[in-house]
């Protein structure tokens, strides 16, 4: 009698279950991967993800980054992998049955209770062995973390250390996490968390490792997250007034020591030339870089919208709130990646490139009016989809092309990113939700399945997914003219 491999004895007890992803489809990177694994990790559906980083160049497949995350989910989950080596382009991960809280100890294996500076908490290191990006690794695991810390046997912080690269390009630096992404958890419903900073590790420069570690303090709060909004209706096209205010700018510069003068000067010079930024308060921290070819600039802005939140029930707007104002934070950064000068005069280029860009960047930003950067809306997108109820992030206007009628069209919704929509796809398919309000006058809004609420919200939820299917087929089936049958991806 033939052996069953473990793929196919969870296709026989998930028949509906078990998630089969192509890792080409949209970025087709990385993003894929996080998110995928991180959901069957938390919903404990099977998962098979084929040609992983497909449209990557060198062939794709697992790297050091999205290897080190897949081995700790795997632990925390007790899942089966197969495919989990560096360089493999299928993966198939199978969380444990009895996970949890019906083992010893909850989740034990990745966590440890230590005591730090006289108090006890609860310890996990990531380690990804390279420079590779730590703020892609903690994307991976954060929402994880935060959703199933309950199962820890004791309510105690977490101190979650990620070691790799923190500047890296083409992802989340240490201090983008620092001062962007972790106030905006804040601003969504989590306790105020705080970052370390152990050492740097660069991706130019000589070769090194660091680190960085998130403090997550203690909570007894019961799932599911409330819904959140950040969301805002400016009207440009029915002369609606501005209501965003820049509070404060805050820039990080990480550069040579000999030309942090020449950053401060570039800096508040380009600034006048902002509308929206000329009179607004510039703070400027500078670090030494420590090596010629380091070169990194933030900037966030602070910026108090009026919110205006809608009743998830009603689709009414809410009255105003004593307080209406909440601060959100806008970054943009650059981390110079190009061909550096042999001279004085030509550094003093770069420097001249990189602050103009960067300003150009987050003044983009605000003038758009949205409440979310680029790279904040698809990692809200996961938190979208776990949290109770409709979720919704105002990305901004966009404005059109001048060969289109302004009393037509004169604002568009800024587009998602491939990364944003990646995000959206890998949900849709694991969770079931919808992100809709891609077009003029919406919001980008999700309602999400309100985790950690009910027992059986999977179950119910890919039953909904499954009738949808079935109806799709049959309406198609009944009209010739609807043409050969296909899964309705557009729903996601």
């Amino acid at each position: 009698m033939k052996r069953l491999t473990t793929e196919e004895v969870a296709l026989a007890q998930h028949p509906k279950g078990l998630v089969e992803l192509d890792g080409r489809e949209l970025e087709g990177g990385g993003q894929l991967v996080r998110i995928a694994v991180c959901l069957s990790a938390l919903t404990g559906q099977p998962l098979r993800i084929s040609r992983i980083r497909g449209r990557r160049p060198g062939g794709g497949g697992l790297k050091a980054q999205h290897l080190a995350c897949v081995e700790w989910l795997a632990k925390a989950c007790n899942a089966t992998t197969h495919g989990a080596e560096k360089g493999s382009k299928t993966l198939f991960f199978e969380p444990g049955t009895g996970t949890y809280g019906d083992r010893e100890g909850g989740m034990g294996d990745v966590f440890e209770k230590v005591t730090k500076e006289g108090k006890e908490v609860w310890e996990a290191k990531i380690d990804i062995g390279t420079v590779g990006a730590t703020g892609l690794a903690l994307q991976a695991v954060l929402p994880f973390v935060l959703f199933q810390r309950r199962y820890l046997k004791e309510a105690l912080p977490v101190h979650l250390t990620i070691s790799g690269g923190t500047n890296v390009s083409g992802s989340p630096s240490f201090d983008y996490i620092d001062q962007v992404l972790v106030p905006m958890l804040g601003r969504i419903g989590f306790k105020s968390m705080t970052t370390k900073l152990g050492k740097r590790g660069w991706s130019q420069g000589s070769p090194g490792l660091g680190s960085f570690t998130l403090e997550i303090p203690a909570s007894t709060k019961k799932l599911p997250l409330p819904a959140f909004q950040l969301s805002q209706y400016p009207q440009p096209d029915n002369g609606g007034t501005n209501r965003t205010r820049v509070v404060k700018l805050t820039a990080t510069v990480i550069a040579p020591l000999a030309f942090h003068d020449h950053f401060r000067d570039r800096l508040d010079t380009y600034k006048q030339t902002g509308r929206k930024l000329a009179n607004t308060p510039l703070e400027i921290k500078c670090e030494d870089s420590g090596h010629s070819k380091r070169w990194y600039l933030l900037i966030v802005a602070e910026i108090n919208s009026s919110i205006l939140l809608v009743d998830p029930q009603t689709g009414l707007m809410k009255p105003h709130s004593k307080n209406p104002h909440k601060p959100s934070f806008l970054g943009r950064d650059w981390l110079y990646d190009r061909k550096l000068p042999n001279d004085v005069s030509g550094f003093a280029k770069v420097v001249d490139l990189i602050c103009g860009r960067v300003l150009q960047n987050i003044l983009d930003n605000v003038e758009s009016e949205g409440t979310v950067d680029e790279f904040m809306r698809d990692q809200m997108v996961m938190f979208q989809a776990l949290a109770a109820g409709r979720s919704a992030v105002w990305p901004g206007w966009h404005e059109t092309d001048d060969e289109i009628d302004p009393g037509f069209c004169p604002a568009w919704v800024r587009k998602a990113s491939m990364h944003a929509r990646t995000a959206e796809w890998v949900c849709g398919k694991m969770l079931g939700v919808k992100f809709e309000g891609q077009e003029m006058n919406h919001e980008v809004a999700c309602d999400g399945i309100g985790y950690g609420g009910e027992e059986d919200w999977i179950k119910a939820r890919r039953a909904e997914r499954l009738a949808e299917y079935k109806a799709a087929r049959k309406e198609c089936d009944e009209d010739p003219s609807f043409g050969l049958w296909e899964p309705p991806e557009w729903r996601y």
